[in-house]
């Protein structure tokens, strides 16, 4: 009689999986080794709600369907439904009709009970988190011990220490070491303000070999930042990086978020980050010894900061005001050393006071730098040519001066600025060291805007994009970081990405207004001149005889005459510019 039933059964679900009939739901996945045959079946109770407990420890993907395999795909794909929202835990989110849809994803490896409405289109995935782990699972989580279970009290002194790091299942990560057999490191803290300023605390670590960490290059050196300062959860910060890779920065420190475990205390959410130093993979000069006393111009790596306590080398500004050049590499400095920084610095402080640009290009990189402000600026951060600013020179005597790279970004897009777009020279918060006087200089200026230009024909959707799947990554983690810090809470990501997406977009309006927006041609038209283009060529119309100055991207000029009536200039592909112009050859 039991078989009867069954059969009964199935055949009314085959009938009826459309939506307004629905029956059941199967569900098939890495949970049960992807047995069509043998799907996991939710029958709708009183409420028409559909609920299963599904064990998803091992494997987190997995497909819903409304329609009765019967050990087909074919059917199964019938009727697939699928989300694109961020999952959440405890949370419904919508879903659509989506036939053979990608796999949908659990919010964590564990069991979780899952509801799907299918009158309202939706689907949770239900746990009373008390019966499981602090962490969310969703990320991979790194666990450490120090010897002793010692407590990290020191900046300046490392604590030996153990670790593991557990991928929990995040696709592209591999395990280090496991809790039985784990890996050496020394750890202590780092920061200024973010050490002393906050209960959750930054950490500098140094493994006792190098490692492809998070998939990052193989190093020993890493941090692990709280981002406690960061009222958007971390996303400012990783926005900013992102920022500075999609300007074409030289090299732009990788960064990735992960749960952190300290002696057993979850720590929360942090965000493991390559840590600024002279590498080949980072920055990439050559190596000065500490204490040398030839070839003393190069490699070096300094910070424009805003502490008096660290090694340091100091000039005064055009004001008087003290600027504090700490020196990363080398630690140490011969007199030679010092004398050389020490000259250096007053060199490009002389240029800017003077206002003399050729002296000031010939020792700075103003393709770099533009391309350092402009991150910058982007992120309307106000203390960024404050401290935690580097610059870094190569050996050799024709060598510039490079700004980079980007380190903080927790004090970008800040209440009261975002909405009120301004240059970050301009009456900043903090003090801006140097780019007020940069900015004066037009040979500066022109190379910021043509990098401007470069970066709107795709960097806008770059960083929206990146925002959208960084806020993604850490929505779960973010509600467990809550838990753990009330004070620092930020369990709506969602808003958070979709509040900085549109501080985002206002920037970028604000700077096409101040370095143009990109189109083929860039406003270029009065009373008796007019600009088109023609495939490869440039149309001009023009009332009158006159000459004009066309520059190319790459900062190279010439010098065209311009007669009465229609004049065609054929040109190679690229972005040229002229009288605060843009043209764009495909």
């Amino acid at each position: 009689m039991k078989t009867i039933i069954s059969a009964i059964f199935i055949s009314i679900c085959v009938a009826f999986h459309s939506f307004g009939a629905t029956q059941a739901i199967y569900f098939v996945g890495g949970f049960n080794n992807w047995d069509i045959s043998h799907p996991e079946i939710a029958i709708a109770d009183a409420d028409g709600i559909f609920e299963t407990e599904i064990d998803f420890s091992n494997n987190r993907e997995f497909k819903l369907s409304t329609a009765n395999p019967e050990g087909s795909w074919n059917r199964f794909d019938e009727g697939t439904l699928y989300t694109n929202s961020i999952i959440k835990e405890n949370e419904w989110i919508p879903i659509q009709e989506y036939q053979k849809s990608p796999n949908v994803v659990s919010p964590a490896k564990r069991s979780y009970s899952v509801k799907v409405d299918i009158s309202n289109m939706r689907m949770m995935f239900s746990t009373n988190r008390s019966d499981h782990d602090p962490w969310s699972g969703t990320l991979p989580v790194m666990f450490i011990t120090t010897e002793s279970g010692k407590p990290i009290n020191s900046k300046e002194e490392y604590l030996q220490a153990s670790y593991y790091l557990d991928p929990m299942g995040v696709e592209g990560i591999e395990p280090v070491g496991n809790a039985d057999d784990q890996a050496l490191m020394q750890i202590r803290g780092r920061g200024n303000y973010t050490w002393w300023g906050f209960e959750k605390k930054p950490y500098r670590i140094k493994l006792d070999k190098k490692t492809e960490l998070m998939g990052m290059k193989k190093s020993k050196h890493f941090a692990l930042l709280a981002h406690a300062d960061d009222s958007a959860g971390g996303l400012r910060n990783s926005l900013g990086f992102s920022a500075s890779e999609a300007l074409g920065m030289p090299w732009t420190p990788a960064t990735a978020p992960l749960e952190v475990v300290l002696n057993g205390d979850y720590i929360g959410l942090y965000w493991l980050t390559e840590t600024v130093r002279v590498d080949k993979d980072r920055v990439n000069v050559t190596e000065q010894a500490d204490g040398a006393t030839e070839d003393v111009d190069g490699g070096w790596l300094v910070e424009i900061d805003n502490y008096d306590s660290d090694p340091h080398v100091s000039i005064k500004d055009s004001s008087g005001h003290p600027i504090w050049f700490t020196y990363k590499s080398p630690e140490v400095l011969s007199p030679e050393q010092h004398s050389y920084l020490q000259e250096s610095m007053e060199s490009i402080q002389n240029a800017l006071a003077s206002g003399n640009e050729n002296e000031a290009a010939r020792l700075v990189d103003f393709d770099i730098l533009a391309r350092y402000f402009i991150v910058n600026q982007l992120m309307l951060d106000m203390e960024s040519f404050h401290g935690s600013c580097y610059l870094y020179r190569q050996r050799g005597a024709t060598e510039k001066w490079k700004f980079g790279p980007v380190w903080d970004f927790g004090n970008a897009f800040a209440s009261g600025r975002a909405d009120k777009p301004r240059f970050i020279f301009d009456h900043p918060d903090f003090s801006q060291v140097w780019i007020g006087e940069f900015y004066s200089m037009p040979e500066f200026v022109g190379a910021v805007r043509r990098v401007w230009q470069t970066f709107l024909a795709e960097g806008p959707e770059v960083l929206k994009a990146h925002l959208e799947n960084d806020a993604g990554d850490i929505a779960s983690a973010a509600i467990c970081d809550g838990r753990r810090w009330p004070a620092y809470s930020h369990a709506n990501i969602a808003g958070e990405a979709s509040r900085l997406e549109s501080w985002l977009e206002g920037s970028i309006d604000w700077l096409k207004t101040m370095w143009g927006d990109y189109a083929d041609v860039d406003g270029a038209k009065t009373d008796d001149l007019s600009v088109n283009t023609n495939g490869q060529d440039l149309i001009i119309y023009s009332g009158t005889n006159r000459m004009i100055t066309l520059t190319s991207l790459d900062g190279t000029t010439r010098i065209l005459t311009l007669h009465p009536g229609i004049n065609s200039i054929p040109l190679s592909p690229g972005i040229y510019f002229f009288a605060n112009h843009k043209i764009l050859i495909h």
